[in-house]
């Protein structure tokens, strides 16, 4: 960690003080730290040091300082190949050994992966090992800590009912405050706050009732007040779409024949159905909380693929693919086609908007069980093989 801070701060001073004149750029609604960083040819992790950011979240209106275009601080690409060359295909690395791990997350900066394990004379707990390959590090031990996207905050299960929500870094972190659930499906809004489903019981799976909760363990108050907010049937929660709207899926009512993908708002109690389907799975909000990812099956209507959905409301647009998507930024979208009859993956970008598709690479592989995660700059991904049941990390080629 120490060489990472060092390294960091390397980076900020070289950006400051090269050559390359800077300019300011006013964010504008739908911008995102990667479409910004991509527009100057930067990584988002140089545009964060630029501007003394620690996290990725951006709002309208906020200045940021960006590097002239017209004086680059990167070096020129390199010559194109001969055309009668091959491209090089981009690193694949295996980072852990077969059958260790699965559902790896990644660090807030990208350059750690954490995983559940137990090494071989070792415990159980949450251990890490560099993206770039390396020697598996530290242990966290059980019960895990539930984290936020940013790495800002946790959630530390202590009973059946009840865990400590703690403030990470900074002189808060050691003032942790009871909140009244066990962390299961639990969900961190980008500030802080804290949503979590309590299930029913019921004769049919699609029929379990769900209601959610929601608390601000950081609002001052010694045991934070639980708030009821709304019960759908068959469904989950989701995730925040901002501080005071929720996204979720399933039935209104118990005998509604099919499931809805809708958000809640937490102030009026209203909620605004985005799009219905039988069944409904694969369902991602982009970070910027703008836009929804689902696929719909066994429709009864017939209504069956992959689509994306403003979270605002509005039309439901079908992509041109259907199979296992993550979101790159606001707009565009990584996904996996599903191609039964193929020996590898092939891994395509979509533009949801448009439903402009391009081939981004091969895997020469194939993931097993959907288990995959984009890095948080949009420059990588960590997947789960189904060769050798181990972790690897994949760069991406150059996304224009």
């Amino acid at each position: 960690m120490k060489a990472g801070r060092f390294w960091k701060t390397v980076l900020l001073a070289t950006l400051l003080t090269s050559p390359a004149a800077a300019t300011t750029y006013t964010v504008k609604a739908g911008d995102t730290l990667y479409s910004l960083a991509r527009s100057v040819g930067l990584t988002v992790a140089q545009l964060q040091a630029l501007n003394g950011l620690t996290g990725t979240d951006l709002k309208a209106g906020q200045v940021l300082r960006l590097p002239d275009v017209s004086a680059p601080v990167l070096p020129l690409p390199a010559a194109p190949l001969p055309a009668n060359r091959p491209a090089a295909e981009p690193a694949n690395i295996r980072i852990t050994r077969s059958g260790c791990c699965a559902h790896a997350v990644w660090t807030a900066d990208g350059a750690h992966l954490l995983y559940l394990d137990r090494p071989a004379g070792r415990e159980v707990g949450v251990y890490s090992v560099p993206a770039a390959g390396g020697t598996q590090e530290g242990t966290w031990r059980l019960p895990p800590t539930l984290l936020s996207e940013s790495g800002r905050y946790g959630l530390q299960p202590t009973g059946p009912s009840a865990a400590l929500a703690v403030r990470l870094g900074g002189s808060s972190a050691a003032t942790p405050v009871i909140v009244a659930t066990s962390g299961r499906d639990a969900v961190w809004s980008a500030g802080g706050r804290l949503a979590w489903p309590a299930y029913g019981t019921a004769n049919r799976n699609d029929w379990i009732p769900l209601t959610v909760w929601t608390t601000d363990p950081f609002g001052g108050e010694p045991r934070p007040t639980s708030r009821r907010s709304v019960t759908v049937y068959g469904g989950r929660l989701v995730g925040w779409v901002n501080e005071g709207t929720l996204l979720l899926t399933g039935r209104q009512a118990r005998n509604d024949p099919r499931r809805s993908v809708l958000t809640v708002d937490l102030a009026s109690g209203k909620t605004r159905v985005l799009a219905q389907g039988q069944v409904l799975s694969g369902v991602r909000l982009s970070a910027d909380g703008m836009r929804v990812l689902f696929r719909v099956t066994l429709d009864t209507a017939g209504h069956n693929g992959m689509f994306a959905v403003p979270t605002s409301g509005g039309d439901v647009q079908a992509l041109p693919a259907f199979g296992s998507a993550r979101w790159l930024d606001g707009t565009r979208a990584l996904l996996v086609p599903y191609e039964p009859g193929a020996a590898s993956q092939r891994l395509l970008r979509v533009d949801v908007t448009t439903g402009q598709t391009a081939e981004v690479t091969s895997l020469s592989d194939k993931i097993a069980g959907d288990d995959w995660r984009v890095a948080p700059d949009g420059t990588r991904l960590v997947y789960l093989s189904g060769q050798d049941r181990a972790l690897h990390v994949l760069t991406l080629p150059l996304l224009p």
